[in-house]
């Protein structure tokens, strides 16, 4: 790879780390400010509602911009922004501004996911393109799961004050050498190649885009973002009903629920690999196919079998990611990808709050638990099953759009 090619990964997989880290923290650190500020826990919590919508209200418009004026200086605002956002909240004195400069975190980490995946997919080798795409997403994996431990940690040493600081300089920091890759020229700011030859090629792939594909996409996304929140919201309660955890014990749980899910996560270098080298619309059906007779079985195992069954559904929703992200890719144009990610993403944040309450569904008196959340997920995984078999045959072609270096 080029040096911009490696920068640009470097920053991308960097910046996922850090997002997932910041906007993470307050999720550890409202259970320290419920005795700080002496409010209930759920009143506290509630302040991350606003900045969570931003997250995926603001995708679009993110993705819209980053087509417009550029994904590299949409990246390094995003650096900037989130990690100003981050400072300012560790500053905050009560409740109502938190909440305010909460918002604004939620507001800047809305342009992570749909730039730097069209970003990272018009830059990279095609030859390369789902491997880059695995390791975008474990950097995001790893931030996920250190968030909860650099905020409590963090917050021991030096106060919840600093737990919100300190990340953020850092990130301001990472943004800053962007900045600095883009004023000398390192890293591109433009995102198509400039003359007749690129204006051409993109006029030629934006009138080859298949709508009928992406409205099956569209179906995959969501209803595949209703299967992992319902999933992952589950995950602890499914596994300390199974283990039979003491409830006193909730750093036991977490390490449980935090190392099951890691595990999982290898499935995004593994998927993003093969995805260079197999036809995507096969991978993309196989994840289907695997994870029917594993949604069945976690409706009827329980003990320890449990752990073995949870790793394997992480890894198989994990290892759909990069392929999925590449399917959106290939069909969407580039003058617009950024766009197609946003909209990906507000998709996600409308179904989430489904999966929220299938769960809720599931535990209730008179749905069953566990049997019912699973059998459920299988329902929706066989209609997922049908909307990929409609992909085309042509969807593993080795047709990517050329890298750039933008």
């Amino acid at each position: 790879m080029q040096l911009a090619q490696r920068l640009i990964i470097g920053f991308a997989s960097v910046g996922h780390f850090l997002h997932h880290v910041l906007t993470g923290l307050f999720l550890t650190l409202a259970v320290i400010l419920e005795g700080v500020w002496q409010r209930p826990y759920a009143e506290i919590i509630a302040l991350w509602t606003l900045g969570a919508a931003m997250i995926g209200v603001g995708a679009p418009l993110a993705g819209w911009l980053a087509d417009r004026f550029g994904h590299a200086r949409m990246m390094t605002m995003f650096f900037l922004g989130i990690g100003l956002a981050s400072i300012i909240a560790g500053f905050i004195a009560d409740s109502a501004e938190m909440g305010l400069a909460l918002a604004l975190l939620g507001g800047f980490g809305a342009i992570y996911h749909p730039v730097a995946l069209a970003w990272v997919s018009m830059t990279a080798p095609p030859d390369a393109r789902g491997r880059l795409m695995g390791i975008l997403g474990i950097a995001g994996s790893i931030g996920v799961a250190c968030a909860a431990v650099i905020a409590g940690g963090l917050a021991e040493v030096a106060g919840w004050r600093m737990a919100m600081i300190i990340p953020g300089i850092i990130t301001i920091i990472a943004g800053l050498a962007l900045l600095f890759c883009l004023i000398t020229g390192r890293v591109a700011a433009s995102n198509h190649q400039p003359g007749a030859e690129a204006a051409q090629a993109a006029a030629a792939e934006a009138a080859r885009i298949p709508w009928g594909v992406l409205i099956v996409l569209a179906i995959t996304f969501m209803l595949g973002s209703i299967a992992y929140t319902a999933y992952s919201t589950a995950l602890p309660k499914w596994l300390s009903d199974m283990l039979l955890l003491d409830s006193a014990r909730p750093a036991q749980l977490g390490l449980i629920v935090g190392a099951t899910m890691l595990m999982g996560s290898v499935g995004q270098l593994i998927g993003g690999r093969l995805a260079d080298q197999m036809p995507m619309k096969t991978l993309y059906v196989a994840t289907f196919l695997v994870k029917l007779p594993l949604m069945l079985l976690a409706a009827w195992f329980g003990g320890v079998w449990v752990l073995l069954i949870a790793v394997f559904i992480g890894f198989m929703f994990d290892f759909s990611a990069p392929v999925e992200n590449l399917l959106l890719a290939r069909y969407s144009s580039g003058k617009r990808r950024g766009l197609a990610f946003g909209l990906k993403f507000a998709m996600g944040f409308v179904a989430a709050p489904l999966g929220v309450n299938l769960v809720a569904w599931a535990y209730g008196d008179a749905a069953g638990g566990a049997p019912a959340l699973f059998l459920t997920l299988a329902v929706l995984g066989l209609v997922m099953l049908a909307a990929a078999m409609a992909l085309p045959r042509d969807a593993g072609a080795r047709t990517a759009p050329r890298a750039v270096t933008a």
